[in-house]
């Protein structure tokens, strides 16, 4: 029996080895399939990673670009705020500047209306003196005459 049994156990062993061997093919085909799915998965991730990886860039870069753009507008913003305050000065010095011009003119025209008047009264004392001096000598002529005629 003895015999028996391990002759049995020889022809059980090749089959197991076998049934082993079979069972250990697919296994590895099993493996070989989920690697290579896996690798495509990783693959495809792989992909979608570099896409994403170059959005991010895209967007980063564009990022900088605003960023950089709102930089100059805050410079140029400066600038605007500096030549309006200069523009402003200006307005201010020439408002102050035509007020004195204003506060000259009428000084100029008040001491002016004054030679005026001066001198209007001054040709009116001169047309009275010389109506005088013309109704005195109109006189005198009179007188001269009056006492040529009178012999």
């Amino acid at each position: 029996m003895k015999k028996h049994s391990i002759r049995q156990a020889w022809i059980l062993i090749p089959i197991f080895l076998i049934g082993c061997s079979a069972t250990s093919h697919e296994k590895l085909m099993n493996i070989d399939r989920s690697v290579n799915k896996l690798s495509k998965t990783n693959q495809t991730l792989e992909k979608r990673l570099d896409n994403l990886s170059r959005s991010v860039s895209l967007l980063v870069n564009d990022g900088n670009d605003l960023h950089n753009k709102m930089e100059e507008v805050q410079v140029s913003d400066k600038n605007t705020d500096q030549k309006i305050e200069a523009i402003e000065t200006s307005i201010k010095n020439l408002d102050d500047h035509l007020n004195h011009l204003k506060k000259t003119y009428k000084e100029m025209e008040v001491h002016l209306n004054k030679q005026i008047e001066d001198i209007q009264k001054a040709e009116i004392e001169l047309s009275n003196r010389l109506e005088i001096m013309k109704l005195d000598k109109k006189e005198s002529l009179n007188e001269k005459s009056e006492s040529a005629s009178v012999p």
